[in-house]
């Protein structure tokens, strides 16, 4: 099980904008800036999902995901492992959250990243030094 530091949760909802990457199932990278994310609890995220298109695709096809932001204490990189919700719990939990944050965005999915991994990635003597 990997938890969040209180760190890495602080400086990611800090952040207003986060790098999101992803991969088809025969390895082609894409990589999209994302604002509607969010820690849900220390071990998930949830973004929101309004205009994904080769995102939707590549996380239809690898699970598997890195999300990387800069913040004002520098940034960090968060690896894990998606679930797709489209008509569930969840998803009314992403719909609520828009309706209150982000009312202009219109929720097609919900993704749900449980946490595998996080990174240093600012200026560090260890850049890239796993801490999850």
């Amino acid at each position: 099980m990997v938890q969040l530091t209180g760190e890495i949760k602080e400086s990611l909802q800090a952040a207003k904008l986060a790098f999101l990457a992803t991969a088809s199932k025969s390895g082609i990278p894409n990589v999209v800036p994302i604002a509607a994310f969010k820690v849900r609890d220390e071990e998930t995220l949830l973004i929101s999902d309004q205009y994904f298109n080769k995102t939707l695709a590549n996380l239809k096809e690898n699970k598997e995901i890195a999300l990387s932001w800069w913040g004002e204490k520098g940034g960090f990189q968060i690896k894990g492992t998606v679930t797709l919700h489209t008509n569930d719990e969840i998803f009314r939990e992403n719909i609520a959250w828009m309706k209150e944050s982000f009312p202009k965005f219109t929720p097609k999915s919900a993704v749900l990243v449980k946490i595998t991994g996080g990174y240093i990635v600012k200026p560090d003597p260890e850049p890239g030094k796993k801490i999850l």
